[in-house]
């Protein structure tokens, strides 16, 4: 199985919320070429934000696994994404948060387009990582 895409956990977010990026998120989806990840990173990221936002734990539960276990598929991190994070820290025009790094690097290594909602992803250059970079997403930034 080949990776096309892998989803920051702000794209996830903004799914679920239903804020702008949204549509493009379910046309990813539906497009049977494309094969979703989500670094095993995003998902305490995923869960804590839940928790902070939804008041129903069933909801959060069902939340939680439609995401992490329907969606899409779960990647792991190794020294090569390590590697690579570093070096992706380095290349960038913004301040790149360590776990958006690392889900970048995951990205790159397996030559998928990231989805995100955050600005400083962005300042990774494009010739080094694929991205969409989705509208605005308010206050939940990670």
């Amino acid at each position: 199985m080949r990776i096309t895409h892998v989803f920051d956990t702000s794209a996830v977010l903004a799914h679920y919320f239903g804020e702008a990026g949204a549509e493009q998120l379910d046309q990813l989806w539906a497009d049977p070429e494309n094969e979703i990840g989500l670094c095993v990173l995003s998902l305490p990221e995923l869960k804590t934000r839940l928790l902070e936002e939804v008041r129903d734990q069933e909801e959060i539960d069902r939340a939680f696994k439609l995401y992490a276990d329907e969606l899409t598929v779960s990647l792991g991190v190794n020294r090569a994404v390590a590697e690579l994070a570093i070096e992706l820290r380095g290349l960038s025009r913004t301040r790149l948060p360590l776990v958006d790094s690392i889900i970048a690097a995951t990205a790159a290594c397996r030559s998928a387009t990231l989805v995100h909602c955050d600005p400083h992803l962005a300042g990774i250059p494009q010739d080094r990582l694929r991205q969409i970079y989705l509208a605005s997403k308010g206050d939940r930034s990670q």
